[in-house]
């Protein structure tokens, strides 16, 4: 008996189907701990101010344009690098090309404003007193030792007003984030 048409192609397909390797469809890329990654942002506060971006036309455009800064995505390992928690949670899980937008709280962002945080010293204590600039950031050592950021709030003939709040302290803001890259 011959075996019918039908039969032998069945054979032949079921033979094709068994011999085909699956195809493997490679694994999306998310942001998880340990990823290198590379993000473009614009930061501002709830009403829409811009005060930073990665993006130099935006900066332009909300007239925070610095002709010193070189404008470009940022480069960093999750989970190593710092980055402030809230922006740190929004890029978890997200794809590479995707776009999103995260209202962060002032806890994940630069923290409660502290009350009592300024202190008045004498420019005499820096080493170079000259250089000190209203908004700038200088390193104090601490009575025990440790080094920690101020900001300058004042300066006038004799002494220096510093603060240890950052500047954004207490401050809801607003970041729109897109991931360029995933490692």
């Amino acid at each position: 008996m011959k075996p019918s048409k039908a039969v032998v192609l069945a054979f032949i397909l079921l033979f094709l189907v068994s011999s085909c390797k699956k195809a493997e469809v490679p694994e999306e890329k998310v942001v998880k701990a340990g990823s290198a990654i590379t993000f473009d942002y614009a930061a501002g506060f709830v009403n829409g101010t811009l005060f930073d971006t990665s993006i130099e036309e935006a900066a332009k455009k909300a007239d925070i344009f610095d002709p010193n800064r070189v404008y470009q995505p940022e480069n960093v390992v999750i989970g190593k690098d710092p980055l402030i928690p809230g922006l740190l949670e929004a890029l978890m899980g997200m794809k590479e090309g995707e776009a999103k937008s995260a209202r962060i709280s002032p806890e994940k962002a630069y923290g409660l404003r502290i009350e009592n945080a300024t202190q008045v010293v004498s420019k005499s204590i820096f080493d170079e007193p000259d250089k000190l600039i209203v908004g700038g950031i200088i390193i104090i050592n601490t009575p025990k030792g440790d080094r920690i950021p101020v900001f300058v709030k004042e300066i006038n003939e004799e002494n220096a007003t510093i603060d240890k709040n950052h500047p954004l302290a207490g401050k809801t803001v607003q970041f729109a984030i897109i991931v360029r890259g995933i490692e």
